[in-house]
């Protein structure tokens, strides 16, 4: 047992009964043994995931039969593709060109909306003017928005920021400005009377 012969087995536990005495090494005995169990079946129950969720996956994967891949009819096919996608990346769309591209795509679903409507409300009322075609209005164009600056500056954020006060302080100006409508209101009756 792990290369250590008899009389060595005695010196330690001679060692051990002077160190611990005879009442608590029973107990450090079992104790040891109940960790070295805990650890065997620790070790076992990971062996048997590794087994079952590493080994055999991968061991299916490579007994499994290779099918063959389509062959392209044309193998100047393949290097037309590899040119078109090396010749013109795929650039990405930044918020503002989505947020505008968004807006065009929902302005047109409404007038093409719109449009359907009105043809119904058309067939609905006169067959004559059924006849006529439907013109979509078509939707304004949007102005590109400004690029966003590659560092926003102090400003910026603070323009982005939430205004919280922003409807205190309307409040605050309305009232001001109804004082003074009713200020204005009583000096021209004052200079009336």
């Amino acid at each position: 047992m792990f290369g250590i012969g008899e009389g060595e087995l005695a010196i330690i536990v001679v060692f051990g009964f002077l160190l611990f005495g005879p009442d608590k090494l029973p107990q450090m005995g079992r104790t040891i043994g109940r960790a070295i169990r805990q650890f065997r079946e620790t070790q076992e129950k990971m062996t048997a995931v590794v087994q079952s969720e590493i080994i055999d996956p991968v061991s299916e994967a490579a007994s499994a039969p290779v099918k063959p891949k389509k062959t392209a009819v044309d193998d100047d096919s393949d290097a037309d593709k590899d040119a078109a996608e090396t010749a013109a990346p795929a650039k990405k769309e930044t918020f503002a060109e989505r947020r505008a591209r968004l807006a065009a795509e929902k302005a047109a679903s409404e007038a093409a909306a719109e449009g359907e409507g009105a043809a119904e409300e058309a067939e609905g009322a006169e067959p004559a003017a059924a006849a006529e075609p439907v013109v979509e209005p078509e939707p304004a164009a949007e102005p590109e928005p400004e690029p966003e600056p590659v560092e926003p500056t102090t400003a910026d954020l603070y323009a982005r920021r939430p205004r919280k006060r922003k409807a205190v302080v309307d409040q605050l100006a309305r009232e001001l400005e109804a004082e003074d409508d009713a200020a204005a209101a009583d000096a021209s009756k004052g200079g009336d009377e």
